[in-house]
This record gives C-alpha cells, sequence and structure tokens, in this order.
C-alpha cells in the first residue's frame, strides 16, 4: 500500500477483507484521514464506527494502536477483527500467559491492530514496547472518545497520556470516535488530544425509530418510591429487553428488587459489583435471560446488543450528551424503541454532585505548583504525588491543564516544567470555575429537556447543533399538542454555526434559532436558552470574521 492511501484504497479494503460497502458516514470520515489530517468522528449509534479505524488502519499499513475504554468492549472487537488480521489486547485483568504472548506479538512486529485499556498508558512496560516496537504505528485511534472531555463526571484520566504516547511514536495519525459530543465536547477533544489542524466530522444525530416522552413522578410521594413506582410503570409498558439507567448504585438495587417483584427477570449492574457478577449479567443479558438490567453509566458503552426495545431514565442525567449516548443502545436493529425519561425535580441534587467530582480543588492547585516552583529538574510524577500530597487522578488533572497551555510536559511518567508564570495557579482556577459553570449549564439543560413543551426531537437534537423542523409525531409532547401549531414554529437552520457576543458572557455560538428560543453555547459559561428579542434588543450580537475575541472572564 503506497503512503498516501486514496478513499478507493479504503473502499477496496472494506469489500475484500471485511465483506462490507462502506456506508457515507464512513466515507466521510475516512475521506480527511485518507488525506493526512486527524480526525474527530462523530457518528450516530448503529453506523459502524469501528469499521472506520479497521479499514483505515489497514490502509494507512503499519500498527493500529485502538484505545478502547471497556474489557467487554475490546473483546468484542477482537473477535470481529482475529480472524481476518492478526489482532491482540493488552489490559489489566490479563493473564499472566496471555499478556506475556500479545507483548512477544507486539515485540516481533506481527501485529496490524492492538487494543489497549487506557491505563495501559501509564503502564512502563506497556509504553516502552510501543516505542520500541520494530514496525511504525500508522495510526491512532481514541475510541468513545466523548471520555477525554473533562465536562463530565465520566472523564477518564488515563487518557490524559494520550498526546505524550503519540508524540513518543512519531506523531501517527490520530483518529477519535464517538457517538455523542456535542459542540463544545468535540472542541474538547481536538484540543486533549492535541490534534493538528483536525477533520471533525458530525452526521446526523436524528434516530427516527426511537419514540421520545418524559412521565413525571407523584410528588406527594417520597422521592424513591415516587421514582422506582414510575419507572416499574413504564417497563410494564413497554416492551422488554429494556434497560433502566439510575443515577445511583442504592436506586439501581431497588428498581432491580422492584421488577423482580414485578416478574421481570432483572439485575442491577454498577462499578460496586465484583467484576465477576458484572460479566455474569452482562453475559445474561445478551443471551437472553434477562428481561431488564438496571444500570448506572457504567453499562453499555459501545457493546451492540440490537433488540433492546426500551430504554428508561431514573431521573435526570448530567448532560444531554450522556442522555445521548445511553438512549442510543435501544433500537439498533432500526425497529421502534421507546426512551422514556423519569422526571422527578428532586433528583437534580444527584448530577450536581457528581458533578462536583471533576471540581479543580484550589488546594490540590497549589500544592502542585508549589511543587513544581521548587524543582528545577524534571521530577517523576510518583514523587510529584508524594511531594504535593494530592492524589494522583488530581495531580494528574492539574498537569493536563498545564499541559495544554504549554508550561508542563510529560515523558515517560517524569515530569517537566518550562516555565511557570507566577499566576499559574490563579489561571488553574479561572479555568476550573468556567468548566464548573459550562458542567452546571449541561445539567440545566438536560432538566429543560425534561420540562419542554416542545418537540423533544427537535430540542434534543438543537442541543448538538442538530436542525430539525418539528412536529417529529413520535415524542410525547407532539401526540399531545396540535400537530398545526408545532409546524407553524419558523425555524432558521441557516443560523447554525454563527459566532454571537453577548454583552454579560462574552462570545459564543448559535446552535439554533427559532420562533421561541435560542440557544447559544458560550465559552465562558456554556449553554443558555434566549428568548428571540436577545438579538434585536441589543443582548446578542453577530461576529464578523475580523472581530477580536472577547477577553476571557471566569463566572461570578
Amino acid at each position: 500500500m503506497s503512503d498516501s492511501p486514496s478513499l478507493n484504497d479504503a473502499a477496496r479494503i472494506a469489500a475484500d477483507v471485511f465483506g462490507i460497502r462502506l456506508r457515507e458516514p464512513q466515507r466521510r470520515a475516512l475521506t480527511p484521514l485518507m488525506a493526512g489530517r486527524d480526525t474527530l468522528a462523530v457518528l450516530p449509534t448503529g453506523s459502524g464506527k469501528s469499521a472506520i479505524y479497521q479499514v483505515a488502519g489497514l490502509a494507512l499499513g503499519g500498527l493500529t494502536v485502538v484505545i478502547s475504554p471497556l474489557i467487554a468492549l475490546q473483546r468484542d472487537q477482537l473477535r470481529a477483527l482475529s480472524d481476518r488480521v492478526r489482532t491482540a489486547m493488552l489490559n489489566s485483568t490479563q493473564h499472566r500467559d496471555d499478556r506475556r504472548a500479545a507483548l512477544a506479538a507486539l515485540d516481533s512486529g506481527e501485529l496490524d491492530f492492538l487494543l489497549l485499556g487506557p491505563e495501559q498508558l501509564h503502564n512502563p512496560e506497556t509504553h516502552q514496547r510501543l516505542v520500541d516496537r520494530p514496525d511504525r504505528v500508522g495510526l491512532f485511534v481514541v475510541d468513545e472518545a466523548h471520555l477525554v472531555s473533562q465536562w463530565g463526571h465520566d472523564f477518564r484520566p488515563e487518557y490524559l497520556r494520550v498526546p505524550e504516547t503519540v508524540a513518543a511514536l512519531g506523531q501517527p495519525r490520530q483518529l477519535a470516535l464517538t457517538a455523542t459530543a456535542a459542540p463544545p465536547v468535540q472542541a474538547d477533544i481536538t484540543r486533549a488530544l492535541r490534534m493538528e489542524q483536525p477533520a471533525v466530522v458530525v452526521t446526523g444525530f436524528d434516530r427516527p425509530n426511537l419514540s421520545l416522552a418524559v412521565r413525571t413522578t407523584r410528588q406527594h410521594l417520597p422521592e424513591a418510591q415516587a421514582v422506582d413506582d414510575r419507572v416499574v410503570e413504564v417497563i410494564i409498558a413497554h416492551e422488554t429487553p429494556a434497560l433502566g439507567y439510575a443515577l445511583t448504585h442504592a436506586r439501581c438495587e431497588s428498581l432491580a428488587d422492584r421488577l423482580r417483584q414485578a416478574a421481570f427477570t432483572a439485575a442491577p449492574y454498577h462499578a460496586g459489583l465484583p467484576a465477576a457478577e458484572r460479566a455474569k449479567v452482562q453475559d445474561r443479558f445478551f443471551g437472553g435471560s434477562l428481561d431488564v438490567v438496571v444500570a448506572t453509566s457504567a453499562f453499555g458503552m459501545g457493546i451492540d446488543k440490537p433488540d433492546v426495545r426500551t430504554v428508561v431514565h431514573a431521573g435526570v442525567p448530567g448532560s444531554l450528551d450522556e442522555y445521548y449516548q445511553e438512549i442510543g443502545r435501544a433500537g439498533r436493529d432500526g425497529n421502534p424503541a421507546a426512551a422514556v425519561l423519569v422526571h422527578d425535580p428532586r433528583t437534580i441534587r444527584i448530577p450536581r454532585l457528581l458533578a462536583t467530582r471533576s471540581r479543580l480543588r484550589a488546594g490540590d492547585v497549589h500544592a502542585v505548583v508549589d511543587v513544581l516552583d521548587g524543582t528545577s529538574e524534571p521530577v517523576a510524577l510518583e514523587d510529584l504525588v508524594k511531594a504535593s500530597r494530592v492524589s494522583r487522578p488530581a495531580v494528574e488533572r492539574v498537569l493536563a491543564e498545564l499541559g495544554e497551555v504549554g508550561i508542563v510536559t510529560i515523558d515517560a511518567n517524569t515530569v517537566t516544567c518550562h516555565v511557570l508564570p507566577s499566576d499559574a495557579a490563579v489561571r488553574l482556577e479561572a479555568t476550573g470555575q468556567r468548566r464548573q459553570a459550562v458542567i452546571a449549564s449541561r445539567i440545566q439543560a438536560a432538566r429543560a429537556y425534561a420540562e419542554t413543551t416542545h418537540c423533544r426531537r427537535a430540542e434534543l437534537l438543537a442541543y448538538f447543533g442538530d436542525y430539525y423542523d418539528p412536529p417529529c409525531g413520535n415524542c410525547d409532547n407532539d401526540r399531545a399538542i396540535d400537530a398545526g401549531r408545532q409546524a407553524a414554529v419558523h425555524a432558521e437552520p441557516a443560523d447554525r454555526g454563527r459566532r454571537v457576543r453577548h454583552r454579560l458572557w462574552g462570545d459564543g455560538t448559535l446552535l439554533h434559532h427559532d420562533d421561541h428560543e435560542l440557544i447559544v453555547v458560550f465559552d465562558s459559561v456554556g449553554y443558555r436558552t434566549l428568548t428571540p428579542a436577545a438579538l434585536t434588543d441589543g443582548r446578542l450580537t453577530e461576529l464578523g470574521p475580523s472581530d477580536p475575541p472577547a477577553p476571557s472572564k471566569a463566572p461570578s
């Protein structure tokens, strides 16, 4: 294969090796990648994201390294590839002999694909074997790339080592894949991975076979009982197999018990269960012996069970990004499926509490900066953790922020500080405040979706900057409201993506504009919903290409 394979080369490999014909979304993602550009591809569930890296890896030649967050997902991908190409995986749960065999295959240059758990980027042995490999790395892939974004509680700090690893491998092309990423998350992903002039390919987010609905709870009941009652009612009224998503481990256990009492075969799934029990639940669900799994967000990522008919959420999740990712696990076979959100305003406190976990604490920032300020030589990461008396994940998050602005670099678990400004801690605190403002706005956007009286599909897609002309006819609001009145709403899809400036909040991007609302994501405070009058009363003005950016402001 030549150094610059074409899209035709990729299409030929897809047909000859994998027996598939490339779909239009796959071709759109492969086009910039084949042209030599780092690429972020945001494609809906069921669009064949894995095939993109499989075809691209063989077209580009050399070794393709795939960072995959879940062991079950790695195993699925390994099974899909193993009878066609040379593949191995490395993760923290492997038996010693399996790990030894994988490393031997890597050392010999016999592999086409290596699937890595993200924790392996911290493993000195794995890192060194990758760097010392006899063949070149042609493609570096980050699957489920929304986990790179630091705006959600699902953020995985292990991903912070990706840029260091890519640099050590000679800067191969990067491909990031996810089914859900709103515009700010897209920017966060490409920035965190330090992609060079990235191509961002976003195909339509709409899943027309999913019906969307919200059911409110009985407020006179205690919160837990009110939520559980309504979730059970929803599952009784809909088809199985079903997935229930709850905000806490206790709610998973309680709901699974209630469903068993209602004659369903049901089981909880959350990080508090032993790994063997989680694997058993997953196998039973995929095998068809469970009607319902009630899970936290830990369940289902990247796993393809095509016949899930219903997804029910017991409470508003932390963001619509998270919600879209989870409802996307329904109806992958293309047949009708239902996504129902059970809304009790009292549960909003839980995602707010989870969001605080992503906060950079001022004490942690100062502790790490103080150690770096007193060190003129490179310092081992472990020594920095010990000297600062801050947890390793917290140290890594501080270093990620410092690395993003070029203050530090990390190489082989060694931290080098270049120039430490006197106000470094203050800068990081301001960045942290802006991030928290965005996270809070995402929670509020999820609540607004739960409480809207407009077409839910239009509201959900607007969050992702994807225009939809209501009514959809397949959501509870459209069924309850006269469709003629919905259709009378005048929308302006051409306005999407315009850069605007607010008198208080500064610069932002207009995602949605119709006769009843504007949705803007501001650089400083995240998502805000405004009335159309904001465009005429001077609060919001359109920016031209020559307008300088507004000064960055931390939220008050």
